[in-house]
Parts: C-alpha cells; sequence; structure tokens
C-alpha cells in the first residue's frame, strides 16, 4: 500500500529527516519524522524542542538605512530564530547540535545521515549582515517612514494571523517561513515560505513599495 499524504503535510517537505523520506539529505537510521526536532518528553525549551543547541555570538544585520537595535532588538537572533539556527548555522549540524531525547527505537543512539554537512546554501553561519534582518519589533519599524504595512496588514497579505507571523510582534524566520510546509495550489510553496514569491509577492506582504 503507497502512502498518500496531504501536500501541506511536513512529510512532504525537506524537513522530513526520516530514512524514508526520499529527501537528499535524510537519517540512515531513524524512520520518524518529529523526532528531529520535537519530543513529548524531556525537552529543552518550548516548543517541546529536542535539540541541544549552544548558540554563538552572532553578528547582527546593520546598515545605515536601518538597524534592528532601534527597534527593540539586542543584535543577536530572537528566541524564536535560534530553533531554526540549531540546523541552519553550521553546514556539519552534528558539531553544533545534538538530540536531547533520542529515539527508543534504535536503542538511544543519535540518528545517523546519508551526507555530513546539509547544503550550502542551508547554512547561514554566525554573520548575518547578509541576511534579512531579524530579532526586532516590527510594529515599532512599520510606524516609522520604513514603507512597511502594519503587522495586520502583513499578515493578512500572507493569509495568516499577526501572532504566527510575529510572535511577540517579533520580526523573526517564520515571519519569512512555515517550518511544516504550507500549501498552495495543491503543492507545499517552494523554500518553506508563507507565500510564493512570484513577482516577490511575499516581499510585497510587508513592503508596501
Amino acid at each position: 500500500m503507497v502512502n498518500v499524504y496531504a501536500a501541506s503535510d511536513i512529510r512532504n517537505t525537506k524537513h522530513n529527516l526520516a530514512n524514508w523520506s526520499g529527501n537528499t539529505y535524510r537519517s540512515t537510521d531513524y524512520n520518524e519524522v518529529c523526532v528531529f526536532c520535537h519530543t513529548p518528553h524531556m525537552a529543552g525549551s518550548w516548543p517541546l524542542w529536542n535539540r541541544n543547541y549552544t548558540e554563538p555570538t552572532f553578528i547582527a544585520y546593520s546598515s545605515v538605512m536601518f538597524n534592528p537595535q532601534n527597534f527593540g532588538g539586542t543584535g543577536q537572533p530572537d528566541e524564536t530564530s535560534k530553533l531554526c539556527f540549531s540546523c541552519h548555522e553550521q553546514q556539519n549540524t552534528a558539531s553544533t547540535t545534538n538530540l536531547l531525547n533520542t529515539s527508543n527505537l534504535v536503542n538511544g543512539s543519535q540518528p545517523s545521515f546519508n551526507f555530513t554537512k546539509i547544503h550550502p546554501t542551508a547554512a547561514l553561519g554566525t554573520d548575518l549582515r547578509d541576511d534579512h534582518p531579524i530579532g526586532f519589533n516590527y510594529s515599532a519599524a512599520a510606524n516609522t517612514n520604513y514603507e512597511l504595512y502594519t503587522a495586520a496588514q502583513a499578515a493578512a497579505n500572507m493569509g495568516e494571523s499577526v501572532a504566527a507571523i510575529f510572535p511577540g510582534d517579533q520580526m523573526t524566520c517564520f515571519s519569512s517561513h512555515d517550518v511544516h510546509g504550507k500549501v498552495s495550489g495543491g503543492f507545499v510553496i517552494p523554500v518553506l515560505l508563507r507565500r510564493l514569491n512570484a513577482s516577490s509577492m511575499l516581499c510585497w506582504s510587508c513592503h508596501n513599495r
């Protein structure tokens, strides 16, 4: 019997690291899907996080046009985005993280993978000066002359709630990406985006010109 899943299911995304997923980067011995990020017991933090990650000091985005620290930023990624960096900081994710609670289906050993490193474009490193700014209060920035929609309008443009797009009113990795996969036209949007970016529509969700 062939299993067929809904397009919005994480099992149809690159974040499915199970050994049966068919993805280029996947485990060789774990057949579970959620365990790579979540555990129902002995979790490290919200949201039942299963990765043992000690974050480094990041070099934050800053320019003459926009400094996140002027809008509640700390110069470091917000707590929500740090969840992403537990995999996406280095190519060799095994060097930065282990699972807090390993699968008892494989005698409690850490998972192994068919590749040592993730794709280089998926490893952002610690220098974030070449990446979209995160970790600042979106509404505070939108109330200035940065030509941004309000948080409510930006979220509506993506068909989402403000809480989902701007948790704690923060611009985070989750503001642009749905880590579990969002469906549009029967398929998961590429690169796990919140909105298809044809004609820069994802950008236009927040930027009004």
